[in-house]
């Protein structure tokens, strides 16, 4: 068992002169005030609602004997010994990586509005292909890429994360793509994890109940790139803040990427949209290749730049990295294809915004030559304004739509078929379905062969919310089946 001594934490804390007559060894360190005892460290941080210091009276009860806290801060005295040092984050950071375990060899993360989860699903199946044992930490799950337990936030709490990242090492994972959100890196969640690579895809408008302001949304996304450990860091060329987010890389070697700016490391030329997939030139630092990406959507390609991009310098044999992003699977949920043999293609994505819906209906309507089908529903409990609009996206973008429920969750279906239409034409002309798995079945059963079908709203979603309750639902499963009855 992994354990730190009194005395080796009072030399981490900077008090190596001051020699301890504690013998007490230490088995946890703990940053939540309820799983403490005799055997722990308390590292009292900074909270957004609340401060770990605030319950001390709390740690002092289940009998733990001494706690980090930061300097400065007035407090009473308490029956435990308390280590005041400047930042008890970085300390508690110290600890576990010198004492309590390893970290992956290879790491990159993520950030941006759009595209994180996708990237970095990508740059770990390209790891994988490159010989890597390569894991996910993010929206699609924590843990090595095809055993993906489920997240309950984008990025754990600072303590939960390094131990996460630690376990993944035990588990022979030595490659680790990481989505850094903007809430992680503004609270400091990730805190000295050591991120070798660093990735911006864009930034548009998001999370602003948050942060404020475009502004501090954007300096919050550019705290990734001021990492002392980060020694690539990785751009899109075609976003208007890529100059912004370059600033604090100014020791690492800054790589670019675009659709078709050719003054990018990374770029594409006779970009052509096919009915299952993106061909084109690729022009990288070694030359011109010919792609065909087996993903859909102008968006995917750049996704699978920036992948690219990530393992290049890490990739002995340039030309058999590019030939692995024909084999690249789409993202869970995202723009993901359910194909069978002479039946429609049928696209799951987890569009479930007005913004979202209408580029999902764009980016596939240019690689199709048939009918584009749309089945959406929106969620209950959620913002109601967004409804009408959604359906305003479907009608301008979809030439038929068939409209359901998503996750109504305590709200009846009719209140939210009732939002939604509110602002449509009485002219217009759409599918009323409010059973989930009937809408998808009618939809694909009027289809050509050359039609395509967006299930939008869900996405990767395995389960559908009806009053509290959660049921086994999911859109690609009950695709396969009605795709199946097609040919049948």
């Amino acid at each position: 068992m992994p354990v730190i001594s009194h005395q080796e934490l009072l030399n981490l804390a900077g008090y190596s002169e001051k020699n301890s007559p504690r013998s007490a060894l230490y088995t946890h360190l703990e940053i939540d005030s309820r799983k403490l005892d005799a055997n722990g460290v308390f590292f009292a941080l900074a909270g957004v609602g609340s401060n770990g210091w605030d319950y001390l009276d709390d740690v002092v009860a289940l009998g733990c004997q001494i706690a980090v806290v930061p300097t400065g801060v007035e407090l009473e005295r308490y029956d435990i010994e308390l280590i005041a040092v400047d930042d008890p984050a970085a300390l508690l950071v110290m600890c576990l990586h010198q004492y309590f375990g390893r970290m992956p060899s290879k790491m990159m993360a993520v950030t941006g509005t759009n595209g994180k989860s996708s990237i970095c699903f990508y740059a770990a199946q390209l790891a994988e292909m490159m010989g890597y044992k390569s894991g996910l930490v993010g929206t699609f799950g924590i843990g090595p890429l095809e055993q993906l337990q489920t997240a309950d936030q984008t990025t754990p709490d600072i303590l939960t994360m390094h131990q996460t990242l630690m376990s993944l090492t035990q588990q022979g994972i030595d490659y680790v793509a990481f989505e850094a959100s903007s809430h992680a890196l503004d609270q400091g969640r990730i805190h000295g994890v050591p991120f070798q690579t660093a990735v911006f895809s864009n930034l548009t408008r998001d999370h602003l109940d948050y942060h404020g302001d475009m502004a501090s949304y954007a300096a919050a996304k550019q705290k990734l790139f001021a990492f002392p450990s980060v020694q690539e860091a990785v751009y899109c060329l075609d976003d208007e803040y890529v100059g912004f987010m370059t600033q604090p890389a100014i020791n690492a070697h800054c790589i670019y990427y675009s659709e078709a700016n050719s003054q990018a490391d990374f770029y594409t030329k006779q970009l052509t949209l096919e009915p299952t997939g993106c061909r084109f030139v690729l022009c990288h630092p070694e030359g011109e290749t010919d792609v065909f990406l087996p993903l859909l959507g102008r968006f995917n390609v750049q996704n699978a730049l920036a992948a690219l991009a990530c393992l290049w310098s890490a990739a002995k044999n340039k030309a058999a990295l590019i030939a692995c992003l024909s084999e690249l699977k789409g993202a869970p949920g995202r723009m993901d294809k359910v194909e069978v043999l002479a039946a429609p293609l049928v696209v799951v994505d987890f569009a479930h915004t007005s913004d979202a819906l209408e580029s999902a209906l764009n980016a596939i309507r240019e690689h199709i030559n048939g009918r584009l089908i749309c089945v959406f529903g929106c969620g209950g409990d959620r913002d109601r304004g967004k409804r009408p609009l959604m359906m305003s996206a479907a009608l301008d973008n979809a030439d038929s739509v068939w409209l359901t429920s998503d996750n109504p969750r305590t709200e009846s279906v009719e209140q939210i078929f009732s939002d939604v239409l509110a602002k449509t034409d009485s002219q217009a002309c759409y599918h009323l379905q409010a059973d989930r798995r009937l809408a998808i079945h009618e939809a694909i059963m009027s289809a050509n062969p050359d039609d395509v079908i967006l299930v939008a709203g869900k996405g990767h979603e395995a389960y559908q919310d009806i009053d509290g309750v959660k049921y086994h639902f999911d859109d690609k499963e009950e695709a396969y089946k009605v795709l199946e009855h097609y040919v049948s």
